[in-house]
């Protein structure tokens, strides 16, 4: 209230520089109202995610300035500790002479990244009298040399059928991180624009070419409505088709769709956070039975997912496949898909529900809830029907959900962790995989791994880590499982034991493994040796997992 009526006596154009300040004070920049303030990052888009260690050049642009002359760049660069924090001296510096003019000029640094990880680039530009210009940092990895391995069971939701990103940008980048699924969409009203005439996008060949190149398998989301080719049946983007004329237009698009994809995709989803409460579940069982026997006609192998993932906003029950039941529609669709979003709770404990069938919504509690009811209601067939986790996220911005990328990055691999934990999840899909916009204050564009400049955020490079260590590991036995902390020993022949607190503090715990040799890796990937004697292993956990594997395993 106190804000909004300071804000009122602005005039515009404070107001754009207040905010701007704002924005630059929450990203870490520091501000001088009435100076330019920024430098731009210049680089090839996914360029500031290196393979490997080593050299690694950052071109900055260098605004057009009212005081030329000499200047300095000076930029330094700066690590995050295993705890995800940033650690203010710098491990290396880097100071190069350049000239302010009044037209935009660029400066390249070379700086060495000296192991695998996340790094902070600091660069600040400095006048001749030595007072700060402009500034920017940046956020810069370097992969882990370790063997990369990509998760059966996880993937990330992409944004090319919005135009968001280049795939062989971005699908390598995928790749990286150990993810081998996308989820992404075909939009009816792009593909047939006039009615009958279906003309595909080069965009939809692009990426699910690339993805198939690269072995990422896609799951694609089957909507909307389309008022570009039918106004009279639909009055919105993405009405629902809730008509006999409309739903056979709309298995007239699946069936398209699938004829010239059919190859590369095997994987489909039915709708989107479809609108329940406003259509009813009659309607959507109306269209989803035509819809799966016309993919069956066209591609007998394939999986039709029902439910959208729960209704309008998602939905963290099985509420739709109770539904579908008593429906009769369970012979409908191979898989069912929920969004039990948390945010900003933590995933053992989630948040509590009233009147519910379960007392929380939290991984503990969801999954094995699901895993229960797909086996009380199979198929006549007897064929239990699958569990997808087609979105999952927590935003990474402090502004709009009191979170930050650290902690985003610790619910990331957490979340992995427990859903293999309480296992029955098919998929799971991680929302999203780059920042669909810049304002602080938005959640819709905190939820990437990546921001939307594609510098890395922790959550990116925790990923990477724990799919190379983990791969497709099963949860063997919990060493540790209590309020707090989280010890679990994945894998029998070759395990990987790995450990969290749940509190967003550190502490030391005791834990009874085989005495042995071991290696400790962090989220990085940064490595330590530890001895285990007969006593057990005293090992400092933080919210972060921390990875403990025996030196054979590592070899």
């Amino acid at each position: 209230m106190f804000a909004g009526r300071i804000a009122s006596c602005l005039t515009t154009s404070m107001r754009v520089l207040l905010l701007s300040a704002v924005a630059l004070w929450c990203a870490g920049v520091p501000t001088v109202l009435g100076a330019e303030l920024t430098l731009n990052v210049n680089n090839p888009a996914g360029s500031l995610i290196a393979q490997r260690a080593g050299d690694m050049k950052i071109e900055f642009g260098i605004p057009p300035q009212e005081k030329t002359g000499s200047a300095m760049l000076r930029t330094s660069l700066l690590r995050y500790d295993g705890d995800g924090a940033l650690v203010s001296d710098p491990i290396a510096s880097y100071q190069q002479a350049v000239t302010l003019t009044r037209q935009s000029v660029n400066a390249t640094v070379s700086i060495t990244i000296p192991r695998a990880g996340l790094f902070l680039v600091d660069a600040t530009l400095l006048s001749e009298n030595g007072k700060a210009v402009a500034s920017k940092r940046v956020n810069v990895a370097a992969m882990s040399p370790r063997g990369r391995s990509s998760f059966p069971d996880f993937g990330v939701v992409t944004h090319f059928a919005q135009g968001k990103g280049a795939p062989e940008v971005l699908l390598p980048l995928v790749k990286s991180a150990g993810f081998s699924w996308i989820r992404d969409e075909i939009y009816w009203d792009h593909i047939e624009q006039k009615p009958g005439v279906f003309v595909f996008p080069k965009d939809y060949d692009a990426y699910l070419n690339r993805a198939s190149k690269l072995g990422i398998s896609p799951l694609i989301v089957l909507a909307y409505g389309n008022a570009k080719a039918y106004p009279e049946l639909f009055g919105a983007e993405q009405s629902f088709p809730d008509s006999p004329e409309a739903r056979r237009f709309f298995v007239r698009y699946v069936d398209e769709v699938v004829r010239r994809y059919g190859q590369m995709v095997t994987h489909w989803e039915v709708w989107n956070e479809p609108a329940f409460a406003r259509l009813g579940y009659a309607g959507y069982v109306a269209l989803l039975k035509p819809v799966y026997m016309q993919i069956k006609e066209r591609s007998p192998q394939a999986t039709v997912i029902s439910c959208g993932g729960g209704g309008a906003g998602g939905g963290p029950g099985g509420d739709c496949l109770l539904e579908m039941s008593k429906s009769g529609a369970l012979d409908y669709q191979d898989a069912f898909s929920v969004h039990p979003y948390m945010s900003p709770h933590i995933p053992e404990t989630g948040y509590p529900t009233a009147g519910g069938p379960i007392a929380s919504v939290s991984i503990p509690t969801a999954w094995p809830y699901l895993v229960q009811l797909t086996g009380q209601h199979p198929r006549t067939d007897g064929r239990r029907v699958q569990l997808w986790i087609t979105e999952l996220g927590w935003p990474s911005s402090p502004a709009s959900a009191a979170l930050d990328p650290t902690s985003q990055a610790a619910y990331l691999v957490r979340s992995y962790l427990l859903s293999r934990r309480y296992a029955g999840v098919t998929v799971m899909f991680w929302y999203d995989f780059v920042d669909d916009g810049n304002d602080p204050s938005n959640q819709e564009d905190n939820f990437g791994m990546l921001r939307n400049d594609l510098s890395p955020k922790p959550a990116y490079v925790a990923s990477a880590v724990l799919n190379a260590t983990l791969g497709s590991r099963k949860w063997h036995s919990a060493l540790v499982d209590d309020e707090n902390v989280k010890v679990f020993q994945y894998g029998n022949s070759e395990p990987v034991i790995v450990g969290w607190t749940t509190a967003n503090t550190a502490r030391v715990v005791s834990v009874q493994v085989p005495a042995g040799k071991y290696v400790q890796r962090d989220w990085q990937g940064a490595e330590s040796q530890v001895t285990a004697d007969g006593a057990g292993l005293k090992w400092r956990l933080g919210p972060l997992p921390s990875y403990l594997l025996p030196e054979a395993v590592v070899r």
